[in-house]
């Protein structure tokens, strides 16, 4: 018998190689599927068909399909405009911010836009600042998650979402205290501080050493911090609209640029007649859904998803089903609510959602989409899990109550990949963890074993 068959045959007589070991699991709490990138039979199918609830690994869907339609290079154009003329530095009418939905459009982003229309010589704005909306037509949902509204990564959408909606409290040292200030400065916000400074190591997770008291719009701050948290900042959601929000952040930056007005606010189309006055780009696309999958940022998924749509969630549902039929992919068993799967009503199976997988890995943009997946050990959700395997292992993760998910591919030694996915739908989602880890790992070592045998 020749080594080649020898090396198969214990392949073959491997417990690697036998059933699927759900390391405690119940049969109908997981679904399975992996297959290699580069051809062949599916390495393992464990109730794959199954309509399953994906978590945030609908964003994978969601990225591929904007990498499909849009490109890699699409980027997002946010706007200052006006019909109004410049007289002595005055503009003697409307500033029109004309919203585009830009994924990550930062306070940084927005005083820059503001730092140039100083340079162009404006220094008040005697009408209204007037938000343009008109790039969204519906927004769709993410029902049942009320409570969640808040917080940093479940915001909603907007055409002029401004830092996902985010303040941040800067750490200013004092004498034996600490200073607080409110970034950007937003009016009717109150905040105060019983900070104390005490110690002397690094400033370690500064969050978990601060209790923060919010009632609506008062923030109380007490605890203690080394002087090494000088400078440090912490973030709050605060109860205001995404309008009320960026207003008042355009005021707060405005006016620290020494400028003056605006008389006022208001939401109106863009006049036809109106020029540009200051324009932003947002990074590329391919950028931007690195932030997408390696954080699982749920504002920019949908962002993006609203970008496939062109502004209306409905339509990205259809442009989706689309363009996995023009794959040649099924459609069923999908529903989307918003593409970010921060949802619990939206519905993939793991054999559509490993086939899309492998459509990504052997398309044009196949790096752009591999690359936006964190790699294990290393960054973004799955910085402390999946050590021992090592970048070659890049998956985006899932999570809701009774979800945790995994999808992604593992690149044997050799070059060869394995598209995989691996999603628990289960009361004892988050207890079952560690043995949705040890599938994955079995995964990996089942297809390295069978790449050693040829």
């Amino acid at each position: 018998m020749s080594h080649r068959c020898i090396a198969l045959l214990l392949i073959l007589l491997s417990p690697l190689a036998g059933a699927l070991d759900l390391h405690g699991m119940a049969p109908d709490e997981i679904t399975v599927w992996a297959a290699p990138v580069e051809g062949g039979a599916p390495l393992e199918a464990h109730r794959a068909d199954v309509a399953v609830q994906p978590a945030s690994t609908m964003k994978l869907l969601t990225s591929w399909a904007a990498l499909t339609r849009l490109g890699p290079d699409y980027r997002w154009k946010t706007r200052f405009a006006s019909s109004a003329p410049v007289v002595n530095g005055v503009l003697k009418g409307d500033l029109y911010w004309v919203g585009s939905g830009d994924p990550r459009f930062l306070l940084s982003d927005l005083r820059s836009m503001l730092y140039d229309l100083r340079l162009q010589g404006i220094h008040t704005i005697e009408g209204r600042l007037v938000l343009d909306k008109q790039a969204y037509r519906d927004i769709g949902s993410a029902d049942g998650f009320a409570g969640d509204t808040e917080r940093l990564f479940s915001v909603a959408p907007d055409t002029h979402l401004l830092e996902w909606k985010t303040a941040w409290l800067r750490l200013e040292p004092e004498a034996d205290s600490w200073a607080v200030r409110l970034d950007p400065p937003l009016s009717g916000v109150r905040v105060s501080a019983n900070l104390l400074r005490g110690g002397n190591g690094p400033c370690t997770t500064p969050a978990e050493r601060v209790s923060l008291q919010q009632s609506g719009l008062d923030l109380y701050l007490s605890g203690t911090l080394p002087p090494a948290c000088a400078g440090e900042r912490l973030p709050v959601n605060l109860p205001l609209d995404h309008d009320t929000y960026a207003t008042e952040a355009f005021r707060s930056q405005w006016e620290l640029l020494g400028g003056k007005g605006p008389a006022g606010l208001d939401i109106a189309p863009l006049p036809a007649d109106a020029r540009d006055l200051v324009q932003h780009l947002s990074p590329p696309l391919g950028t931007l859904l690195a932030d997408v999958n390696k954080y699982s940022n749920n504002p920019m998924a949908r962002s993006v998803y609203l970008a496939l749509g062109q502004g209306s969630a409905r339509t990205a549902a259809a442009v989706i089903a689309d363009t996995l039929a023009q794959a040649g992919l099924p459609t069923s068993p999908l529903v989307l609510e918003n593409g970010a799967g921060l949802s619990r009503t939206e519905r993939v199976s793991a054999t559509l959602l490993g086939n899309m997988l492998l459509s990504a890995a052997r398309q044009p943009h196949a790096a752009d989409f591999v690359h936006t997946l964190p790699a294990a050990g290393e960054e973004g959700t799955l910085k402390r899990r999946f050590a021992a395997l090592g970048p070659r292992l890049r998956l985006k993760t899932g999570t809701l109550d009774n979800v945790r998910a995994l999808a992604g591919y593992w690149q044997a030694r050799d070059g060869r990949r394995l598209a995989l996915v691996a999603i628990v739908n289960s009361p004892r989602a988050p207890a079952l963890l560690p043995a949705l880890d040890a599938v994955v790992v079995d995964l990996v070592r089942r297809f390295d074993a069978q790449a050693g045998g040829r």
